[in-house]
C-alpha cells in the first residue's frame, strides 16, 4: 500500500512530535478488538485460577481474608494490562495480533501511564456500552478516547516511528 502523508501528534509539555503514517495504523481497530478478545480469554483463565486459589485462602483463613481476596480478583485486569503494557508495550493479545502501544514520545508507557490508560478504559467502556470506542472512527490516527486522554497511540508492531523535537 502506498504511504499517504503522515500525521503528526504532539506531546505538548515536551514539544516532541511523533510521526504516525497511515500504514502504521492500517488494520489496527480490528486487531485491537481481536486482541481484547484474546486478552479476555487469558484473563478468564487467570481469573478462574485466582478464584480457586482465593477460595482455598478463604477456607484456610475462615473467610477473614475474603475482602482481600475479592479486591485482588477485582484488580486482576488492571494488573494484567498495566504490567504488560508497561513492560512489553503490548498485552499478550496485542502481541499475537502484531500491534503495540506507544506514548507520543514513541516509547512504551510507564507503569503509571499504563495503569491510568487501563483505568480510563475500564471506566468509560462499560458506562457507555462500548460506544466510546467509536471515537476510533473519527480520527486519522485511529485512537480511542482513552488513547487521546492519556497521550498514547496503538500502531502495528513493526512500525518505524519517527520522533522530532
Amino acid at each position: 500500500m502506498k504511504d499517504l502523508p503522515s500525521l503528526s501528534l504532539k506531546a505538548s509539555a515536551r514539544q516532541i512530535t511523533l510521526t504516525v503514517r497511515p500504514s502504521d495504523v492500517e488494520g489496527v481497530p480490528l486487531k485491537r478488538a481481536l486482541a481484547y478478545l484474546i486478552d479476555f480469554c487469558f484473563l478468564a483463565v487467570l481469573g478462574l485460577a485466582a478464584f480457586f486459589a482465593g477460595m482455598i485462602i478463604n477456607i484456610i483463613s475462615l473467610w477473614l481474608l475474603s475482602p482481600l481476596v475479592a479486591t485482588a480478583l477485582a484488580l486482576l485486569p488492571l494488573a494484567y494490562h498495566s504490567y504488560f503494557l508497561s513492560q512489553k508495550g503490548a498485552t499478550p493479545g496485542m502481541k499475537i495480533m502484531g500491534i503495540k502501544m506507544v506514548t507520543l514520545e514513541g516509547r512504551k508507557p510507564s507503569l503509571l501511564h499504563a495503569a491510568i490508560t487501563t483505568v480510563i478504559f475500564y471506566v468509560t467502556v462499560p458506562v457507555t456500552s462500548f460506544l466510546v470506542l467509536l471515537v476510533i472512527l473519527f480520527n486519522d490516527e485511529q485512537r480511542t478516547l482513552h488513547d487521546i486522554l492519556t497521550g498514547t497511540v496503538v500502531v502495528r508492531e513493526h512500525s518505524v516511528l519517527e520522533t522530532t523535537l
